[in-house]
């Protein structure tokens, strides 16, 4: 059996070191306001029925919990995804933050949402419910990582 080596141990050390430490610049105070922005910026490209704004507001790798369930990943399939959501009339969306937590290079938080969307007849109505999302920040600024809305059944 070969034993370790007596500097790999103090080389794991200084690489961990030297990595950049983004957790620590990241305060409650300044994901909370990133989270209220990014809010701001989807309900504004919602209003504007822009999906590659939509899309844009995402990471690179993002991923929408669609309301009926189908994951939908990645840039290219929300601009699709929100190209067939305003082709349907939604329309309306409001978002309010209500919490942040810090995790990381980003963190997590929990808002409400209105939206109004046609129904199975095809009649619009309001839908309310809660959005947990993931915020992540990178070299481009905030994104979000992961959205999943929740509406309460009826």
């Amino acid at each position: 059996m070969r034993k370790p080596s007596i500097f790999a141990l103090p080389a794991l050390l200084a690489a961990v070191m030297a990595m950049p430490v983004l957790a620590a610049d990241v305060t409650e105070t300044e994901l909370m306001q990133a989270a209220i922005e990014l809010g701001k910026q989807y309900d504004a490209n919602y209003a504007d029925k822009n999906p590659a704004a939509m899309a844009a507001l995402y990471a690179s790798d993002g991923v929408l919990i669609s309301p009926r369930g189908p994951i939908v990943r990645g840039r290219d399939a929300l601009t699709v995804y929100y190209t067939n959501r305003f082709a349907s009339g939604a329309r309306s969306h409001a978002i309010k933050v209500s919490e942040v937590h810090v995790q990381g290079d980003g963190g997590y938080g929990i808002a409400q949402f209105s939206v109004t969307v046609p129904g199975a007849n095809g009649e619009l109505h309001d839908v309310r419910g809660t959005i947990l999302a993931v915020y992540h920040r990178d070299p481009d600024g905030w994104h979000l990582r992961i959205v999943e809305p929740s509406v309460p059944e009826k």
